[in-house]
């Protein structure tokens, strides 16, 4: 049996819910959304306990995101741009950084596992 993903999707615009229907149908992903104009977010966030949670990067109440990340650390972020078809994927892996030395091994780790030529990255292109 495959592992069942708890999706939220965070806002109300025409590009979120359409999204949603998109991904409703999937056998392997239970698909919740959350209103962006819901009061309290995070407890509601902590009461459905995505697995990632995907929402519009042109909506006004998307800061919300580097809180989240801190909060709730191993629980990606994808974040949406319809303007350009863009997709930002935020996670929040932690480190310990007591030293230069330490900070120069987390960008080594980091960089090494960029396998795309910038070029690509910057225009979309696969």
């Amino acid at each position: 049996m495959r592992k069942q993903y708890k999706v939220v999707l965070y806002g109300g615009s025409l590009f979120v819910v359409s999204i949603e229907v998109s991904l409703k149908g999937r056998q392997n992903l239970d698909v919740v959304r959350i209103d962006g104009k819901v009061r309290d977010l995070t407890k509601r966030l902590d009461a459905v306990h995505p697995d990632v949670i995907i929402f519009d990067l042109a909506m006004p109440q998307s800061g919300f995101m580097f809180r989240f990340l801190k909060e709730h650390p191993g629980v990606p972020l994808i974040g949406l741009d319809l303007s350009n078809t863009a997709t930002l994927v935020l996670s929040s892996q932690l480190y310990r950084a007591r030293s230069a030395d330490d900070l120069a091994q987390i960008i080594q780790v980091n960089l090494r596992s960029v396998d795309k030529p910038r070029s690509m990255m910057r225009t979309g292109r696969t």
